[in-house]
């Protein structure tokens, strides 16, 4: 029996959006000062279609966000304790990177 493998399309090496308002929640904005994290890195991930640890449905849910008004989301895992998320806005304007536990900005 053959299985097939889905391979991860490469992600872009240009940017398919520009976040034109970048928010950082609390505990990312206090793990960035102390040098902890770079979480612009991964915005950049995120702004060229890298979406990261996500399921299939997410993904692709993401990939037609890209040409209509829909959330966007990326989850990156930065530690076995540590996951980023990357939160674009439906209406593109806002890009957010939160913790999981965090409320919503978006």
């Amino acid at each position: 029996m053959l299985s097939r493998l889905f391979q991860r399309p490469a992600p872009h090496k240009q940017p398919l959006f520009a976040p034109a308002s970048l928010q950082l929640s609390e505990k990312v904005h206090w793990l960035a000062r102390r040098g902890l994290i770079d979480p612009l890195s991964y915005v950049q991930r995120h702004v060229r279609g890298d979406w990261g640890e996500i399921d299939e449905a997410t993904r692709q849910a993401n990939d037609v966000a890209l040409d209509q008004d829909n959330l966007m989301i990326s989850q990156y895992r930065i530690t076995p304790e540590l996951v980023l998320i990357v939160k674009t806005s439906e209406d593109h304007q806002t890009t957010v990177v939160q913790l999981p536990e965090e409320r919503d900005l978006i």
